[in-house]
């Protein structure tokens, strides 16, 4: 079984991934929601001072929580393949979730958005087809325009959805295709 090594003051701990992902999103849950306590609701483009980016807007997920999105400011991370062709049933919305599967088992676009750190947050991701949607609705502005943004959402078992912010196109790509990373974190209210 893979296993997440830690180690602390001399000694180390392995834990499973699965362990590791559930109690890193409810620890940023918890954290989140404190954060957002008692403050207005950002105005979209709006640069979040101490949140690591820009806010794109508002979604809710399947879970019934709104969340604030935040984009990664103020330009890509790069660009990267998706990953190898297979099977991934993963999210249309959940982005965090999606990535922490996907960053597990090594693939490029996933493991490029979660190394991204800002305003002292690691806890950055690859959008859901659904979140970049979001984006591309509300500040298309701040991506570019010369080439494909990846989704973490697979498509089949050989491709992964795409957004194109020139004219809001949304397609699938061949996952070995290499197409710009715009990392995201995200607000609970």
């Amino acid at each position: 079984m893979d296993a997440i090594q830690f180690e602390m003051g001399g000694a180390s701990i392995a834990l499973p991934p699965d362990i590791v992902a559930r109690n890193l999103i409810e620890h940023l849950q918890r954290s989140s929601k404190a954060v957002a306590a008692g403050r207005p609701r950002p105005i979209i483009s709006e640069y979040l001072t101490g949140e690591g980016g820009v806010f794109a807007g508002d979604i809710r997920g399947d879970d019934g929580v709104t969340y604030g999105l935040i984009i990664a400011q103020p330009e890509d991370v790069g660009r990267a393949a998706w990953g190898p062709d297979g099977s991934h049933d993963l999210s249309q919305w959940d982005g965090l979730i999606n990535t922490a599967s996907l960053d597990s088992e090594g693939f490029p676009a996933a493991r490029l958005a979660r190394a991204y750190e800002a305003d002292g947050h690691v806890d950055f991701y690859l959008p859901a087809r659904r979140e970049l949607l979001i984006a591309a609705a509300n500040v298309p502005h701040l991506f570019g325009k010369d080439s494909w943004y990846w989704t973490s959402t697979p498509y089949g078992s050989r491709h992964a959805w795409a957004v194109d912010f020139e004219n809001g196109r949304v397609r699938v790509g061949r996952r070995t295709s290499e197409f710009r990373v715009r990392p995201f974190r995200r607000l609970i209210y």
